[in-house]
C-alpha cells in the first residue's frame, strides 16, 4: 500500500468514533427538548453503544464510551439519564479529541453522521408517539443542513492542493455530500408537510450517502499527513 494511503482500519476507526460521538452528543441534547418520550432514547443509547464498540477495535478507550452509553440506557429506568447522558456526551467529546487526527474534519463528520442518525431514529419514533409533532425532528433536520455545509466547507479545502489519493477521495466526498444536500431538501419539505414516514425512508438512504462521504473525506484528511 502506498505510503500516502492510510489503512482502511484507521479510516474506519476515525469514522465510527466520530459517528458515535455525534450521535451521543446530539442524543443527549435532544433529551432536553422535553417533547420526546424517554423510550426513543433507549434506541439512541443502544445505537451509540454499538458504534462506540465498533470504534473500540481500533481505539480501545472507545470501549469505555460504549460502556457509558449502556449505563445511560439503564439510567433511563431511574429517570437519571439526562445527567448520565451529559457525562457520556462530555466523555465522547474527549474521546473524539484524543482518539482522532484532523479535529476539524472529524468534528464535521461527527456533526454530519450524528445529526442524520438522530433524525432517522426520531422519524421512526413518530410511529410510537404520533402526537409528537414535527418541531423536534425539524430541529434535527436543521442540524443536518449545518453538518453537510460544514463537511463541504472542510472537505473543499483539500481539493485545491491534493496530495496523492487525497484529491480523489476529497472529490468523491464532495460529490456524495452534494447529493446529501438534495436529499436533505426533500426531507425538509416532507417534515414541513408532516410526511414523517416518507422523510424517514429518505433519511435511510441519506445515512448511506453520508457514510460514504464521511469515509472518503476522512481518507482524504488522513492521506494529507
Amino acid at each position: 500500500m502506498p505510503a500516502d494511503i492510510p489503512p482502511p482500519t484507521q479510516v474506519l476507526t476515525h469514522v465510527f468514533l466520530a459517528w458515535a460521538a455525534g450521535t451521543i452528543v446530539l442524543g443527549a441534547v435532544s433529551r432536553f427538548f422535553g417533547e420526546i418520550q424517554a423510550g426513543h432514547f433507549k434506541v439512541i443509547w443502544l445505537v451509540s453503544a454499538g458504534l462506540a464498540f465498533a470504534a473500540g477495535f481500533g481505539y480501545h478507550p472507545a470501549f469505555g464510551l460504549a460502556g457509558l452509553s449502556l449505563v445511560t440506557y439503564v439510567a433511563i429506568y431511574g429517570e437519571a439519564d439526562k445527567i448520565a447522558g451529559a457525562v457520556t456526551a462530555a466523555a465522547a467529546v474527549g474521546a473524539l479529541v484524543a482518539g482522532t487526527d484532523h479535529s476539524v474534519e472529524t468534528a464535521a463528520v461527527a456533526l454530519l453522521m450524528g445529526s442524520v442518525s438522530n433524525a432517522m431514529l426520531l422519524g421512526h419514533w413518530h410511529l410510537n408517539q404520533p402526537r409528537l409533532g414535527t418541531k423536534p425532528i425539524a430541529r434535527l433536520v436543521w442540524v443536518v443542513w449545518a453538518g453537510i455545509i460544514a463537511y463541504l466547507a472542510v472537505t473543499a479545502t483539500m481539493v485545491a492542493h491534493p496530495k496523492g489519493v487525497q484529491g480523489l477521495a476529497a472529490v468523491t466526498g464532495l460529490a456524495f455530500a452534494a447529493f446529501c444536500l438534495i436529499l436533505t431538501g426533500m426531507v425538509h419539505h416532507l417534515v414541513r408537510t408532516r410526511s414523517i414516514m416518507s422523510a424517514t425512508g429518505i433519511l435511510y438512504l441519506e445515512i448511506l450517502m453520508c457514510l460514504v462521504a464521511a469515509f472518503t473525506g476522512t481518507l482524504a484528511a488522513l492521506a494529507a499527513t
